[in-house]
Order: C-alpha cells, then structure tokens, then sequence
C-alpha cells in the first residue's frame, strides 16, 4: 500500500513536469511529446510512472494518447467543463441557480464584447439565427436549440476563445433548464417576451452598442433566472 501511494505520488510529479515541459517547448496542438522511453531517461523514473502520469494527463484533456503514435497535446476545450457542470447540476437544484447566476455576468460580457468585435459575416449568422428563433415560438425544443445557438454565435463573436469555451461549457448543461423556463411561460405573450429580449440583444449588436448589449443581455438573463427559481 504504501508502494502504490509512493509510486502516485511520483506520477503526480512527473505529470506536473510534463505540462511545464509543453509549456517550456510552447508544443502546439496535434504535437507529440517525446517517447515513454526518453520521458525515461530525462526525468530518472520508470516507464510505468511515466505511463501512468501520460494517463493522468489524458484524463485531464492536456493530451491525447494514439495508439502506434504516441501522446500528443489535444487542443484546449470545453469537454471537461461541460461534464463537470452537467453533473453538477443533476445532484443539486440549487447549483442550477447558481450556475445561471454565473452565467450572467460572462454572458453580458460576451454580448458586450460582440458588439464592438463581431465582422458583418458573424452578424448576418446572428440576425438569421434570432429570425427563425421567431419562427419556431410554437416548437419549444426547436426554439432551444436556436436559443443555445444564438448565445454561442455572440461568444463565438467576442474572438475571445476562453470566454467561448466558458459559456460553451455552461449553456450546454443549461439546455433542459432553458426548456423548463420556457414551458413555464404558459401565454403567447410570455413566449413573446423571451423572443422580443433576444431580438433586443441582436438588434444592439448591430448597432455596434456595447451599452445596450450588455443591457439587453442583464435583463434577458435576469428574467430567465426568475422563471427557472419559480
């Protein structure tokens, strides 16, 4: 017992050198770290440590390892992220609220940030998104799915690959929630008012009105949180 703990603790160090090791070589993704064997030699420790720290890093989405190839650095995403926030959110109600709130404020951002970066092609993908939002008001898993679209294409926008990934991670665990708020709204008027909030939210990103955006955005997201807490 006390081998095997001797043995994971020497793993945990020698995957810590590995990521300081890709850093160090600025190793981009779909590169490959060195054999099992020169890992090896260059750190002092057996192949069954370095193997066993290259199958930490792989767990944790930093590499990917190929059969017949070997390890290379996968390139960053939000896989991880989702995961750990679907999961989440299946144990607690109360984190699902929390998460929204969350959601709030990187969401503004985004809508903020879109405004002043995003080029006339990623508008046009924007304003033809919210269109058949408007067109799918009477088909609520239609509408979600456009409604999860809509919020990636203004992330996707920001040209900020982090802020993407954040909102990725978390809309995507959000898309039963977003179906929950909207089969609580139970009048056509209701369902208007979520449509009417998206279009505002668009609408600003065209003017190129970051103020109005992040506006828009607060009071979308706002109301969203009220549906889904009541």
């Amino acid at each position: 017992m006390l081998t095997n703990l001797s043995r994971e603790t020497l793993a945990e160090q020698i995957a810590q050198r590995l990521v300081q090791f890709i850093e160090s070589q600025d190793l981009q993704p779909g590169e490959l770290l060195p054999s099992e064997t020169k890992l090896s030699e260059d750190f002092g420790v057996s192949r069954p440590v370095v193997r066993e720290a290259l199958k930490a890093l792989a767990a944790q989405g930093v590499i990917e390892i190929v059969s017949g190839k070997g390890a290379i650095v996968r390139p960053v995403d939000d896989k991880l992220l989702r995961l750990f926030f679907r999961r989440a959110i299946q144990f607690d109600h109360a984190t699902l609220i929390q998460l929204m709130e969350v959601r709030a404020s990187i969401e503004v951002q985004s809508a903020m940030l879109a405004a002043q970066r995003r080029t006339p092609e990623e508008l046009g993908r924007i304003l033809d998104t919210v269109k058949a939002m408007r067109k799918h008001l009477d088909n609520l898993d239609a509408y979600a799915d456009l409604d999860v679209e809509f919020h990636l294409l203004i992330a996707s926008a920001t040209h900020n690959p982090v802020l993407y990934h954040l909102i990725s991670s978390i809309r995507d665990s959000l898309k039963d929630a977003i179906m929950a708020g909207l089969r609580r709204r139970d009048t056509k008027e209701q369902l208007e008012r979520v449509q009417v909030l998206h279009e505002m939210i668009a609408t600003a990103i065209e003017r190129g009105d970051k103020h109005e955006a992040g506006q828009a955005m607060t009071q979308h997201v706002g109301e969203a949180v009220q549906w889904i807490g009541a």
